[in-house]
């Protein structure tokens, strides 16, 4: 039996924590301090405003936006690790935020001013179209007139990747790492089978449709979003394509908006 997509987050999640150095975590709080004066900077967000992140992981993000004041964020992840350390993490600094365990396809409490799932693509990375239409309808209906939806990640190829095959040693035994790839459904699969000792097998799988940039406007546009920048690097605002294989989105969900100031 395979285990598809949110089981394969949560397998890896737990492990990716667990391996968290110090080091990592001061780089991976420059870079995320560096994310957010982007996205800040383009968003114009403000700190009364009310936020929904997807995914938070550790907390880095969460917690930038914390120290900068803005205390009506809710950081949501799948994985309980993942929320148990960010919540850990905002506690021992001081820090104002509100973590739950919870799939995004659930939250109800709208309307928030903007949506971001940095460094993931799980609001647009399901195995078929149909669910990722269902899943930027639902965004849409969470985000207020006007409101931010900001997405995306440093791995998103042009192409379709190449397939592949390796075996690798983990601790809990071999296990056979693949990417598949399939031209006529246009998916991609990262899957993970651990072989372990006891001759058990259980196989992991991320599935994802894959989306030319054209693609992804026009989902936008179907669930009433307008794309307004396209970028394969998030902090230094760089334009997509080119070199990178990353695509990060700013939309905007249709309707009046609200005034500034």
């Amino acid at each position: 039996m395979t285990a598809q997509n949110n089981e394969w987050y949560r397998h890896h999640v737990p492990r990716r924590i667990a391996a968290l150095t110090a080091e990592r975590m001061a780089e991976d709080r420059v870079q995320a301090e560096r994310d957010l004066d982007a996205v800040l900077g383009r968003t114009g967000l403000r700190t009364s405003d009310r936020i929904l992140e997807i995914g938070c992981g550790w907390g880095r993000h969460s917690l930038g936006l914390a120290r900068r004041g803005l205390a009506s964020v809710v950081s949501i992840d799948i994985a309980p690790e993942a929320i148990d350390r960010a919540r850990d993490l905002a506690h021992a600094a001081g820090l104002q935020g509100t973590f739950r365990l919870q799939d995004f396809r659930v939250v109800e409490d709208g309307p928030y001013a903007a949506v971001l799932s940095l460094y993931d693509r799980s609001v647009c990375g399901f195995p078929t179209e149909e669910e990722d239409v269902g899943s930027l309808h639902h965004i849409a209906r969470l985000l207020e007139p006007g409101g931010w939806l900001v997405f995306g990640i440093n791995d998103w190829p042009r192409d379709l990747p190449a397939p592949s095959s390796q075996w690798v040693d983990t601790d809990e035994g071999p296990a056979l790492v693949e990417t598949i790839s399939d031209c006529i459904t246009m998916t991609n699969t990262h899957r993970l089978t651990l072989m372990r000792p006891d001759g058990r097998q259980t196989t992991w799988a991320l599935t994802r449709r894959h989306y030319s940039l054209l693609e992804v406007t026009d989902l936008l546009y179907g669930a009433g979003f307008t794309l307004t920048a396209a970028l394969r690097r998030l902090a230094d605002e760089e334009p997509y394509g080119g070199a990178g294989e990353g695509l990060f989105v700013y939309a905007r969900r249709n309707g009046a908006e609200r005034p500034s100031g």
